[in-house]
Protein backbone atom coordinates (compact mmCIF):
# COMPACT_ATOMS: atom_id res chain seq x y z
CA UNK A 1 0.00 0.00 0.00
CA UNK A 2 1.28 3.45 -0.71
CA UNK A 3 1.47 6.56 0.73
CA UNK A 4 -0.59 9.27 -0.51
CA UNK A 5 2.19 11.81 -0.56
CA UNK A 6 4.78 9.64 -1.42
CA UNK A 7 2.48 8.67 -4.47
CA UNK A 8 1.69 12.32 -5.31
CA UNK A 9 5.59 13.08 -5.13
CA UNK A 10 6.47 10.40 -7.82
CA UNK A 11 3.85 11.57 -10.45
CA UNK A 12 4.06 14.71 -10.06
CA UNK A 13 8.29 14.50 -11.12
CA UNK A 14 7.01 12.11 -13.44
CA UNK A 15 4.51 13.98 -15.56
CA UNK A 16 4.89 17.18 -14.22
CA UNK A 17 8.71 17.32 -13.71
CA UNK A 18 9.56 15.72 -16.95
CA UNK A 19 12.13 13.43 -14.75
CA UNK A 20 12.18 9.76 -16.40
CA UNK A 21 11.07 6.54 -14.41
CA UNK A 22 14.53 5.37 -14.04
CA UNK A 23 15.56 8.64 -12.27
CA UNK A 24 12.11 8.61 -10.49
CA UNK A 25 12.58 4.74 -9.05
CA UNK A 26 16.57 5.82 -8.19
CA UNK A 27 15.67 9.04 -6.30
CA UNK A 28 12.75 8.01 -4.25
CA UNK A 29 14.04 4.45 -3.83
CA UNK A 30 11.09 2.97 -5.26
CA UNK A 31 11.00 -0.23 -7.78
CA UNK A 32 10.80 0.34 -11.08
CA UNK A 33 7.67 -1.54 -12.20
CA UNK A 34 5.95 0.70 -8.98
CA UNK A 35 6.84 3.93 -10.71
CA UNK A 36 4.62 2.48 -13.46
CA UNK A 37 1.33 1.64 -11.93
CA UNK A 38 2.06 5.56 -10.05
CA UNK A 39 2.06 7.21 -13.16
CA UNK A 40 -0.47 4.97 -15.07
CA UNK A 41 -3.12 5.56 -12.34
CA UNK A 42 -4.74 8.43 -10.99
CA UNK A 43 -4.97 7.03 -7.20
CA UNK A 44 -3.64 4.44 -5.68
CA UNK A 45 -5.33 1.18 -6.65
CA UNK A 46 -4.99 -0.67 -3.52
CA UNK A 47 -3.85 -4.68 -3.27
CA UNK A 48 -5.72 -6.08 -5.91
CA UNK A 49 -6.30 -10.16 -5.65
CA UNK A 50 -5.75 -11.89 -8.95
CA UNK A 51 -7.79 -14.90 -7.24
CA UNK A 52 -10.23 -15.54 -4.44
CA UNK A 53 -7.60 -16.49 -1.39
CA UNK A 54 -8.15 -20.35 -0.85
CA UNK A 55 -10.00 -21.21 2.04
CA UNK A 56 -7.97 -24.30 3.49
CA UNK A 57 -10.36 -25.59 5.78
CA UNK A 58 -13.51 -24.65 5.05
CA UNK A 59 -13.04 -25.04 0.91
CA UNK A 60 -14.04 -28.88 1.60
CA UNK A 61 -16.96 -27.88 3.32
CA UNK A 62 -18.52 -25.13 1.32
CA UNK A 63 -20.75 -27.63 -1.10
CA UNK A 64 -22.44 -28.83 2.23
CA UNK A 65 -22.78 -25.54 3.29
CA UNK A 66 -24.93 -24.57 -0.03
CA UNK A 67 -26.52 -27.89 -0.02
CA UNK A 68 -28.22 -27.09 3.25
CA UNK A 69 -28.87 -23.61 2.67
CA UNK A 70 -30.59 -24.61 -0.81
CA UNK A 71 -32.90 -26.79 1.41
CA UNK A 72 -33.73 -23.88 3.29
CA UNK A 73 -34.68 -21.77 0.55
CA UNK A 74 -36.82 -24.25 -1.60
CA UNK A 75 -38.65 -26.26 1.12
CA UNK A 76 -38.26 -25.11 4.64
CA UNK A 77 -40.80 -22.52 6.35
CA UNK A 78 -39.80 -19.25 7.00
CA UNK A 79 -39.55 -19.41 10.92
CA UNK A 80 -37.62 -23.16 10.65
CA UNK A 81 -34.37 -22.46 8.73
CA UNK A 82 -30.91 -22.93 9.62
CA UNK A 83 -28.60 -20.00 11.48
CA UNK A 84 -25.22 -19.83 10.29
CA UNK A 85 -23.87 -21.02 13.98
CA UNK A 86 -26.61 -23.85 13.56
CA UNK A 87 -25.36 -24.83 10.44
CA UNK A 88 -21.51 -24.93 11.97
CA UNK A 89 -22.86 -26.76 14.41
CA UNK A 90 -24.35 -29.46 12.08
CA UNK A 91 -20.80 -29.22 10.02
CA UNK A 92 -18.61 -29.86 13.37
CA UNK A 93 -20.99 -32.76 15.12
CA UNK A 94 -21.95 -34.74 11.67
CA UNK A 95 -19.11 -34.39 9.54
CA UNK A 96 -16.49 -33.94 11.55
CA UNK A 97 -15.74 -29.85 10.50
CA UNK A 98 -12.20 -28.42 12.71
CA UNK A 99 -12.54 -24.81 11.85
CA UNK A 100 -14.32 -21.83 13.87
CA UNK A 101 -17.77 -20.78 13.21
CA UNK A 102 -16.68 -17.27 12.08
CA UNK A 103 -15.76 -18.93 8.79
CA UNK A 104 -19.06 -20.72 8.50
CA UNK A 105 -21.20 -18.21 9.04
CA UNK A 106 -19.81 -15.40 7.07
CA UNK A 107 -20.01 -17.49 4.02
CA UNK A 108 -23.78 -18.66 4.76
CA UNK A 109 -24.65 -14.84 5.01
CA UNK A 110 -22.99 -14.20 1.08
CA UNK A 111 -25.12 -17.22 0.41
CA UNK A 112 -27.96 -15.68 1.27
CA UNK A 113 -26.90 -12.55 -0.09
CA UNK A 114 -26.27 -13.66 -3.64
CA UNK A 115 -29.78 -15.27 -3.67
CA UNK A 116 -31.91 -12.17 -2.16
CA UNK A 117 -34.45 -10.74 -4.61
CA UNK A 118 -34.23 -6.96 -6.12
CA UNK A 119 -36.79 -4.47 -6.73
CA UNK A 120 -37.91 -2.46 -9.55
CA UNK A 121 -39.35 1.08 -8.60
CA UNK A 122 -43.31 0.99 -9.94
CA UNK A 123 -45.85 3.60 -10.69
CA UNK A 124 -49.34 3.17 -10.41
CA UNK A 125 -51.99 3.22 -13.35
CA UNK A 126 -55.10 5.44 -13.61
CA UNK A 127 -58.34 2.86 -13.40
CA UNK A 128 -55.68 -0.36 -11.51
CA UNK A 129 -57.04 -1.36 -8.80
CA UNK A 130 -55.93 -4.05 -5.81
CA UNK A 131 -58.38 -6.31 -3.61
CA UNK A 132 -58.16 -8.25 -0.28
CA UNK A 133 -59.45 -9.29 2.97
CA UNK A 134 -58.34 -8.66 6.20
CA UNK A 135 -59.83 -10.02 9.27
CA UNK A 136 -61.16 -7.95 12.19
CA UNK A 137 -63.13 -8.03 15.57
CA UNK A 138 -66.83 -6.49 16.52
CA UNK A 139 -69.54 -6.35 19.13
CA UNK A 140 -72.72 -7.09 16.91
CA UNK A 141 -76.19 -7.05 18.79
CA UNK A 142 -73.75 -7.51 22.10
CA UNK A 143 -72.06 -10.50 21.06
CA UNK A 144 -68.27 -10.44 19.82
CA UNK A 145 -67.32 -12.14 16.37
CA UNK A 146 -64.83 -12.11 14.12
CA UNK A 147 -65.57 -10.77 11.08
CA UNK A 148 -63.91 -9.86 7.33
CA UNK A 149 -63.43 -7.09 5.97
CA UNK A 150 -63.13 -6.69 1.88
CA UNK A 151 -61.07 -3.86 0.70
CA UNK A 152 -60.51 -2.35 -2.80
CA UNK A 153 -57.86 0.58 -3.24
CA UNK A 154 -57.15 2.26 -6.08
CA UNK A 155 -53.63 3.15 -6.12
CA UNK A 156 -53.22 6.20 -7.83
CA UNK A 157 -55.52 8.60 -5.89
CA UNK A 158 -55.74 6.34 -2.73
CA UNK A 159 -59.54 5.98 -3.24
CA UNK A 160 -60.36 3.00 -0.69
CA UNK A 161 -63.37 1.03 -0.24
CA UNK A 162 -64.32 -1.49 2.59
CA UNK A 163 -67.20 -3.77 3.57
CA UNK A 164 -67.71 -6.15 7.01
CA UNK A 165 -68.94 -9.57 6.15
CA UNK A 166 -69.85 -12.15 8.46
CA UNK A 167 -67.74 -14.90 6.60
CA UNK A 168 -64.94 -14.77 3.86
CA UNK A 169 -66.04 -16.96 0.93
CA UNK A 170 -67.08 -16.30 -2.72
CA UNK A 171 -70.51 -14.83 -1.74
CA UNK A 172 -68.94 -12.23 0.08
CA UNK A 173 -65.94 -11.79 -2.72
CA UNK A 174 -68.14 -11.26 -5.45
CA UNK A 175 -70.70 -8.69 -3.39
CA UNK A 176 -67.34 -6.59 -2.33
CA UNK A 177 -66.31 -6.28 -5.80
CA UNK A 178 -69.77 -5.26 -7.48
CA UNK A 179 -70.27 -3.29 -4.24
CA UNK A 180 -66.43 -1.72 -4.94
CA UNK A 181 -67.59 -0.97 -8.53
CA UNK A 182 -70.85 1.01 -7.41
CA UNK A 183 -68.82 3.05 -4.66
CA UNK A 184 -66.45 4.40 -7.81
CA UNK A 185 -69.03 4.72 -10.18
CA UNK A 186 -67.07 2.48 -12.67
CA UNK A 187 -64.99 -0.57 -12.72
CA UNK A 188 -61.50 -0.63 -12.53
CA UNK A 189 -59.91 -2.00 -16.04
CA UNK A 190 -57.07 -4.42 -14.22
CA UNK A 191 -57.45 -5.65 -10.38
CA UNK A 192 -54.70 -7.50 -8.70
CA UNK A 193 -56.17 -10.40 -5.82
CA UNK A 194 -54.33 -12.92 -4.22
CA UNK A 195 -55.05 -16.88 -4.87
CA UNK A 196 -57.53 -17.41 -2.56
CA UNK A 197 -59.60 -20.58 -3.35
CA UNK A 198 -63.09 -18.90 -3.75
CA UNK A 199 -61.59 -17.14 -6.47
CA UNK A 200 -58.98 -19.46 -7.69
CA UNK A 201 -59.68 -22.90 -8.69
CA UNK A 202 -57.26 -25.15 -6.65
CA UNK A 203 -55.28 -27.82 -8.68
CA UNK A 204 -52.98 -31.32 -7.63
CA UNK A 205 -49.93 -28.92 -7.28
CA UNK A 206 -48.83 -25.91 -6.24
CA UNK A 207 -49.79 -22.63 -8.57
CA UNK A 208 -47.18 -21.89 -10.85
CA UNK A 209 -46.67 -18.81 -13.29
CA UNK A 210 -49.51 -16.57 -13.81
CA UNK A 211 -52.27 -18.39 -15.68
CA UNK A 212 -55.15 -19.11 -13.28
CA UNK A 213 -58.18 -21.54 -13.49
CA UNK A 214 -61.22 -19.06 -12.01
CA UNK A 215 -63.98 -20.48 -9.79
CA UNK A 216 -67.39 -20.40 -11.80
CA UNK A 217 -68.62 -17.76 -9.62
CA UNK A 218 -65.74 -15.20 -9.90
CA UNK A 219 -65.45 -15.84 -13.23
CA UNK A 220 -69.04 -14.75 -13.98
CA UNK A 221 -68.57 -11.84 -12.53
CA UNK A 222 -65.09 -10.88 -14.94
CA UNK A 223 -67.46 -12.05 -18.03
CA UNK A 224 -70.57 -9.40 -15.96
CA UNK A 225 -67.88 -6.36 -15.37
CA UNK A 226 -65.26 -6.80 -18.46
CA UNK A 227 -62.40 -6.31 -16.05
CA UNK A 228 -59.00 -7.99 -16.17
CA UNK A 229 -57.80 -10.39 -13.38
CA UNK A 230 -54.28 -10.50 -12.52
CA UNK A 231 -53.53 -12.26 -9.34
CA UNK A 232 -50.35 -12.04 -7.42
CA UNK A 233 -47.21 -14.80 -7.48
CA UNK A 234 -48.01 -17.00 -4.10
CA UNK A 235 -46.58 -14.99 -0.81
CA UNK A 236 -45.57 -12.19 -2.89
CA UNK A 237 -47.13 -9.44 -0.64
CA UNK A 238 -45.34 -6.99 -2.26
CA UNK A 239 -47.20 -6.92 -5.67
CA UNK A 240 -50.23 -5.42 -4.56
CA UNK A 241 -48.53 -3.54 -1.50
CA UNK A 242 -51.05 -0.86 -1.63
CA UNK A 243 -53.69 -2.96 -0.62
CA UNK A 244 -51.65 -4.66 1.94
CA UNK A 245 -50.69 -1.57 3.55
CA UNK A 246 -54.33 0.06 3.56
CA UNK A 247 -55.41 -3.55 5.36
CA UNK A 248 -53.62 -2.97 8.53
CA UNK A 249 -54.16 1.21 8.18
CA UNK A 250 -57.77 1.01 8.02
CA UNK A 251 -58.24 -1.69 10.46
CA UNK A 252 -56.29 0.88 13.26
CA UNK A 253 -58.27 3.84 12.25
CA UNK A 254 -61.74 2.90 11.58
CA UNK A 255 -62.24 -0.09 13.76
CA UNK A 256 -60.29 0.93 17.12
CA UNK A 257 -61.98 1.01 19.38
CA UNK A 258 -64.32 -2.21 18.60
CA UNK A 259 -66.92 -0.89 16.58
CA UNK A 260 -70.36 -1.88 17.85
CA UNK A 261 -73.63 -1.67 16.17
CA UNK A 262 -77.37 -3.96 15.91
CA UNK A 263 -76.17 -4.93 12.22
CA UNK A 264 -73.64 -5.41 9.86
CA UNK A 265 -75.83 -3.22 7.31
CA UNK A 266 -75.20 -0.60 10.14
CA UNK A 267 -71.52 -1.08 10.63
CA UNK A 268 -71.31 -0.84 6.66
CA UNK A 269 -72.89 2.58 6.22
CA UNK A 270 -70.84 3.85 8.61
CA UNK A 271 -67.82 2.27 6.86
CA UNK A 272 -69.43 3.88 3.72
CA UNK A 273 -69.88 7.13 4.88
CA UNK A 274 -66.26 7.37 5.58
CA UNK A 275 -64.85 6.09 2.13
CA UNK A 276 -67.47 8.67 0.66
CA UNK A 277 -65.61 12.00 2.93
CA UNK A 278 -62.26 10.32 1.75
CA UNK A 279 -63.15 10.12 -2.22
CA UNK A 280 -64.48 13.71 -2.60
CA UNK A 281 -61.46 15.37 -0.96
CA UNK A 282 -59.13 13.33 -3.57
CA UNK A 283 -58.05 15.40 -6.63
CA UNK A 284 -56.66 12.59 -8.12
CA UNK A 285 -59.86 10.39 -8.20
CA UNK A 286 -61.29 12.12 -11.63
CA UNK A 287 -58.73 11.18 -13.25
CA UNK A 288 -59.28 7.26 -12.16
CA UNK A 289 -62.80 7.63 -13.57
CA UNK A 290 -62.02 8.62 -16.82
CA UNK A 291 -59.85 5.35 -17.24
CA UNK A 292 -62.95 3.12 -15.77
CA UNK A 293 -65.00 0.51 -17.40
CA UNK A 294 -68.84 1.39 -17.41
CA UNK A 295 -71.04 -0.83 -14.81
CA UNK A 296 -72.89 -3.51 -15.70
CA UNK A 297 -76.43 -4.31 -14.29
CA UNK A 298 -75.76 -7.43 -12.21
CA UNK A 299 -76.12 -9.01 -8.52
CA UNK A 300 -73.75 -11.68 -7.90
CA UNK A 301 -75.10 -14.72 -5.95
CA UNK A 302 -74.12 -18.56 -5.50
CA UNK A 303 -76.89 -20.66 -7.13
CA UNK A 304 -77.49 -24.28 -5.63
CA UNK A 305 -80.25 -26.94 -6.31
CA UNK A 306 -81.59 -28.38 -3.42
CA UNK A 307 -84.94 -30.47 -2.38
CA UNK A 308 -87.16 -29.55 0.66
CA UNK A 309 -87.43 -32.26 2.88
CA UNK A 310 -90.44 -34.28 4.54
CA UNK A 311 -90.24 -30.87 7.26
CA UNK A 312 -90.65 -29.09 4.60
CA UNK A 313 -86.77 -27.65 5.16
CA UNK A 314 -84.57 -27.14 2.80
CA UNK A 315 -80.73 -27.91 3.90
CA UNK A 316 -77.52 -25.25 3.18
CA UNK A 317 -74.62 -25.30 4.45
CA UNK A 318 -74.91 -27.21 7.53
CA UNK A 319 -78.71 -25.30 8.26
CA UNK A 320 -82.23 -25.80 7.54
CA UNK A 321 -84.53 -23.21 6.02
CA UNK A 322 -88.48 -23.69 5.81
CA UNK A 323 -90.56 -23.18 2.50
CA UNK A 324 -94.38 -23.40 2.06
CA UNK A 325 -95.41 -26.98 3.11
CA UNK A 326 -96.59 -27.67 -0.46
CA UNK A 327 -93.27 -27.85 -1.72
CA UNK A 328 -92.50 -30.69 0.37
CA UNK A 329 -90.19 -33.48 -1.12
CA UNK A 330 -89.75 -31.23 -4.25
CA UNK A 331 -86.42 -29.89 -5.63
CA UNK A 332 -86.02 -25.71 -5.64
CA UNK A 333 -83.15 -23.63 -6.02
CA UNK A 334 -81.38 -21.93 -3.30
CA UNK A 335 -80.25 -18.36 -4.01
CA UNK A 336 -77.29 -17.15 -1.89
CA UNK A 337 -76.02 -13.77 -0.97
CA UNK A 338 -73.87 -13.09 1.79
CA UNK A 339 -76.65 -11.93 4.41
CA UNK A 340 -79.52 -13.04 2.61
CA UNK A 341 -80.69 -16.50 1.06
CA UNK A 342 -83.93 -16.61 -1.22
CA UNK A 343 -85.12 -19.71 -2.41
CA UNK A 344 -87.17 -20.01 -5.67
CA UNK A 345 -89.28 -22.54 -7.51
CA UNK A 346 -89.99 -22.16 -11.57
CA UNK A 347 -88.34 -18.53 -10.81
CA UNK A 348 -90.63 -17.74 -8.57
CA UNK A 349 -89.12 -16.53 -4.78
CA UNK A 350 -91.11 -19.01 -2.33
CA UNK A 351 -88.98 -18.18 0.81
CA UNK A 352 -86.47 -15.61 2.22
CA UNK A 353 -84.81 -16.25 4.95
CA UNK A 354 -81.69 -14.38 7.07
CA UNK A 355 -78.22 -16.27 6.46
CA UNK A 356 -76.81 -18.02 9.08
CA UNK A 357 -73.13 -18.91 9.49
CA UNK A 358 -73.95 -20.89 12.51
CA UNK A 359 -73.88 -24.77 12.31
CA UNK A 360 -76.92 -27.14 12.48
CA UNK A 361 -79.79 -24.63 13.24
CA UNK A 362 -82.94 -25.01 11.31
CA UNK A 363 -85.01 -21.96 10.94
CA UNK A 364 -88.94 -22.24 10.66
CA UNK A 365 -91.02 -19.90 9.12
CA UNK A 366 -94.57 -19.68 10.64
CA UNK A 367 -96.42 -18.38 7.49
CA UNK A 368 -95.06 -21.57 6.02
CA UNK A 369 -96.41 -24.34 8.29
CA UNK A 370 -100.00 -22.47 9.10
CA UNK A 371 -101.82 -24.67 6.39
CA UNK A 372 -100.38 -27.59 7.71
CA UNK A 373 -101.27 -27.07 11.19
CA UNK A 374 -104.54 -26.27 10.20
CA UNK A 375 -104.71 -29.88 9.79
CA UNK A 376 -102.65 -31.03 12.78
CA UNK A 377 -103.83 -28.86 15.26
CA UNK A 378 -102.32 -31.24 17.76
CA UNK A 379 -98.94 -30.40 17.38
CA UNK A 380 -99.19 -26.44 17.72
CA UNK A 381 -98.26 -26.13 21.29
CA UNK A 382 -94.80 -27.27 20.15
CA UNK A 383 -94.37 -26.22 16.60
CA UNK A 384 -90.73 -25.12 16.04
CA UNK A 385 -92.37 -22.05 13.36
CA UNK A 386 -94.30 -20.85 16.62
CA UNK A 387 -91.38 -20.99 19.17
CA UNK A 388 -89.61 -19.87 16.68
CA UNK A 389 -92.04 -16.53 15.54
CA UNK A 390 -90.89 -14.50 18.55
CA UNK A 391 -94.75 -14.17 19.28
CA UNK A 392 -95.79 -11.58 22.08
CA UNK A 393 -96.81 -13.56 25.86
CA UNK A 394 -100.45 -12.63 25.00
CA UNK A 395 -100.78 -15.38 22.62
CA UNK A 396 -99.47 -17.90 25.09
CA UNK A 397 -101.79 -16.76 27.87
CA UNK A 398 -104.41 -17.02 25.08
CA UNK A 399 -103.51 -20.52 24.52
CA UNK A 400 -103.62 -21.70 27.36
CA UNK A 401 -107.00 -20.03 28.35
CA UNK A 402 -108.75 -21.97 25.41
CA UNK A 403 -106.94 -25.35 26.45
CA UNK A 404 -109.38 -27.57 26.58
CA UNK A 405 -107.48 -31.09 25.98
CA UNK A 406 -109.20 -31.05 23.03
CA UNK A 407 -107.97 -30.58 19.33
CA UNK A 408 -110.95 -27.51 19.47
CA UNK A 409 -108.99 -25.11 21.45
CA UNK A 410 -105.88 -25.99 18.88
CA UNK A 411 -107.61 -24.77 16.42
CA UNK A 412 -109.00 -21.96 18.11
CA UNK A 413 -104.99 -20.93 18.70
CA UNK A 414 -104.29 -21.52 15.04
CA UNK A 415 -107.00 -19.37 13.93
CA UNK A 416 -105.99 -16.34 16.26
CA UNK A 417 -102.50 -17.23 14.33
CA UNK A 418 -104.28 -16.59 11.35
CA UNK A 419 -105.26 -13.33 12.32
CA UNK A 420 -102.30 -12.38 13.53
CA UNK A 421 -100.78 -13.61 10.20
CA UNK A 422 -103.38 -11.37 8.30
CA UNK A 423 -103.48 -8.07 10.54
CA UNK A 424 -99.99 -8.10 12.00
CA UNK A 425 -99.06 -10.06 15.42
CA UNK A 426 -98.14 -7.28 17.51
CA UNK A 427 -101.81 -5.67 16.75
CA UNK A 428 -103.46 -8.80 17.69
CA UNK A 429 -101.53 -9.51 20.26
CA UNK A 430 -102.32 -6.02 21.81
CA UNK A 431 -106.48 -6.85 21.05
CA UNK A 432 -105.57 -10.28 23.10
CA UNK A 433 -105.59 -8.67 26.53
CA UNK A 434 -108.64 -6.54 25.97
CA UNK A 435 -110.52 -9.85 24.89
CA UNK A 436 -109.42 -11.41 28.09
CA UNK A 437 -110.70 -8.65 29.96
CA UNK A 438 -113.81 -8.80 28.13
CA UNK A 439 -114.13 -12.66 28.06
CA UNK A 440 -114.06 -12.58 24.30
CA UNK A 441 -112.32 -16.10 23.19
CA UNK A 442 -113.76 -16.79 20.05
CA UNK A 443 -111.44 -16.04 16.89
CA UNK A 444 -114.14 -13.77 15.50
CA UNK A 445 -114.93 -11.58 18.61
CA UNK A 446 -111.03 -10.94 18.50
CA UNK A 447 -111.03 -10.11 14.94
CA UNK A 448 -114.24 -7.65 15.80
CA UNK A 449 -111.89 -5.75 18.15
CA UNK A 450 -108.94 -5.63 16.34
CA UNK A 451 -111.13 -3.93 13.52
CA UNK A 452 -112.92 -2.15 15.89
CA UNK A 453 -109.61 -0.56 17.63
CA UNK A 454 -108.68 0.58 14.69
CA UNK A 455 -111.45 2.21 12.82
CA UNK A 456 -112.02 5.75 12.48
CA UNK A 457 -115.05 7.78 14.36
CA UNK A 458 -117.78 8.92 11.45
CA UNK A 459 -117.48 12.60 11.88
CA UNK A 460 -120.44 14.63 11.44
CA UNK A 461 -119.71 17.93 8.23
CA UNK A 462 -120.88 20.72 10.83
CA UNK A 463 -120.86 24.41 9.31
CA UNK A 464 -120.78 27.83 11.08
CA UNK A 465 -124.08 29.04 9.28
CA UNK A 466 -126.04 32.88 9.68
CA UNK A 467 -128.84 34.51 8.74
CA UNK A 468 -128.29 37.60 5.68
CA UNK A 469 -127.89 40.75 7.38
CA UNK A 470 -131.30 42.33 8.24
CA UNK A 471 -132.96 39.17 7.83
CA UNK A 472 -134.68 37.35 11.00
CA UNK A 473 -134.88 33.45 11.27
CA UNK A 474 -138.60 32.41 10.85
CA UNK A 475 -141.03 31.96 13.91
CA UNK A 476 -142.53 28.75 13.94
CA UNK A 477 -145.96 29.01 16.22
CA UNK A 478 -146.94 25.50 17.92
CA UNK A 479 -150.69 25.46 18.46
CA UNK A 480 -151.82 24.05 21.68
CA UNK A 481 -152.52 20.32 22.61
CA UNK A 482 -156.12 20.91 22.33
CA UNK A 483 -156.27 20.99 18.64
CA UNK A 484 -155.03 17.80 18.34
CA UNK A 485 -157.33 16.11 20.28
CA UNK A 486 -159.73 18.00 18.24
CA UNK A 487 -158.20 16.44 15.41
CA UNK A 488 -158.49 13.11 16.36
CA UNK A 489 -162.38 13.11 17.70
CA UNK A 490 -163.37 14.09 14.00
CA UNK A 491 -161.36 11.46 12.56
CA UNK A 492 -163.04 9.00 14.87
CA UNK A 493 -166.32 10.25 13.78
Amino acid sequence: MYRLDSYELVRRSVIVGGMSKRAAAREYGVNRRSVDKMVGSASPPGYVLKSARRKWVLGDFMEKIEEIVLKDQLGAPTKQTHTGQHIFERLRDEFGYTGGSTQVRGYVSELRARSREAFIPLVSLAGEAQSDFGEAWVDICGHRIKCHAFFMVLPQSDVWFMRLYPAENAESFCDGNAAAFAFFGGVPRRIVYDNAGYAVKRGSGPLKGRDRELCSLFAELRSAFLFEAAFAAPYKGNEKGSVERHVGTLRKSLLVPVPSADSFEELNARLLAKATAHKEKSELFQKETDAFLPLADYAPCRLEERKADKLSLVKFEGNSYSVPTKYVLRSVLVKASPFKLEILSAKEVVATHVRSYEKDRAFAQLAHYLDLLERKPRAVRTALPVLQAGLPDAYEAYRRRVEDGTSVGDRKFIAVLRLGQELGFERIGSVLGWASMLGADEPAEIRMLALKETETPTTILCTDWKLPENRQSPRVSRPPLSEYTRLLVGAAS
